[in-house]
């Protein structure tokens, strides 16, 4: 088992990263598979698993002390949140108000679309604390 000095840290970015990607199974249910029998386009499953990939690997190396792990989290936390950041700016620029879809009266999307706008702010505080942190050792203590 991997322990490190900043045990909360890492289990706040996998507990908020994982539980975005976990939603995206009842909101595609909900949204497209129940509703249109709609098979998941191939395309868009593979980028997803790309995605999750991506932060896995970043994520278990830099839980054991590498640099790659440190770049490869980081890239993945600074594309996230440059997503849902370019997202935002355009629901603004079309007259949404921001964080509009917190205001879904459907319980499934309410909390769908909380866990994305979570792991947007923590995704930015995420990247924060990487980088204030560089220089810390990440590597396994004892």
């Amino acid at each position: 088992m991997v322990r490190t000095k900043h045990p909360i840290f890492f289990s706040s970015v996998l507990g908020v990263v994982l539980s975005n990607y976990i939603a995206q199974i009842p909101y595609y249910l909900y949204l497209y598979y129940f509703p249109h029998r709609a098979a998941p386009a191939f395309a868009g499953s593979l980028l997803l698993m790309a995605t999750l990939l991506w932060f896995l690997v970043g994520y278990i190396w830099l839980a054991r002390g590498s640099r790659a792990g440190y770049w490869l989290l980081l890239s993945f936390l600074i594309t996230e949140v440059g997503f849902y950041l370019h997202n935002m700016v355009i629901q603004v620029t079309h007259g949404f108000a921001p964080f509009f879809h917190l205001q879904s009266h459907d319980p499934l999307l309410f909390v769908v679309f909380a866990i994305g706008y979570l792991n947007f702010l923590a995704g930015a505080y995420f990247i924060y604390f990487l980088l204030r942190h560089r220089s810390a050792q990440f590597a396994r203590v004892g």
